[in-house]
């Protein structure tokens, strides 16, 4: 079964969906913007609709996830689950999910629902390690019953293998401009369909 994760950008989505997937056996996280980021270091259009905190085209995003979770463990029959972080987003992504097979269509959505600003301040803290690829989050969060400590390496983690001062990146869309638009898009986009989820 496939579970969608519905929520801003730094709602935790990523860090919760992986949290899940670690707890339920046979169950896999599939991060959307993984793919997509994936493929913008290959495609110069796709990097530019993701620096300019845009959606990429609907048709595109829908056949780049449908072949994922065609090449993932996903039958009509078996008992796996998969958590699927950033799709749908939007009404034309819903439509085109309800044309895919029956046991790749999500059929539930969690919701994560926390305020603009906590996601702002967790999202301009995002980073990772650009020799062992793991991720951290330098800001923490403690405010209206939102406790959200930041994500550090823990003994025998990134810090053995790097400098934490000079290996550390930043993605090149969390500037302030560019979550901002995104934020915008989630509302605007994105909010509307949980209604679908709803009925």
């Amino acid at each position: 079964m496939i579970i969608s994760l519905i929520g801003a950008p730094g709602s935790g989505k990523g860090t919760y969906g992986l949290l899940l997937a670690s707890r339920f056996r046979n169950s896999t996280f599939l991060s959307v913007g993984d793919i997509l980021r994936t493929s913008a270091k290959h495609d110069h259009a796709m990097k530019e609709v993701l620096m300019s905190g845009s959606l990429a085209d609907d048709t595109m995003v829908g056949d780049s996830v449908l072949g994922h979770l065609e090449k993932t463990d996903v039958s009509a029959t078996n008992s796996n689950l998969i958590f699927l972080d950033g799709f749908p987003r939007n009404k034309v992504q819903t439509t085109i999910q309800s044309k895919w097979p029956s046991h790749l269509q999500p059929k539930l959505a969690l919701q994560f629902d926390i305020p603009d600003s906590i996601s702002i301040t967790k999202l301009l803290g995002r980073r990772k390690c650009s020799i062992c690829g793991v991720g951290f989050n330098i800001n923490g969060v403690d405010t209206d019953g939102f406790i959200m400590p930041p994500i550090l390496p823990k003994e025998g983690d990134c810090k053995v293998c790097c400098n934490w001062e000079t290996d550390w990146e930043k993605r090149d869309d969390d500037t302030a401009e560019t979550i901002q638009k995104r934020m915008n898009v989630y509302h605007t986009e994105t909010e509307p369909i949980l209604k679908y989820w709803r009925d």
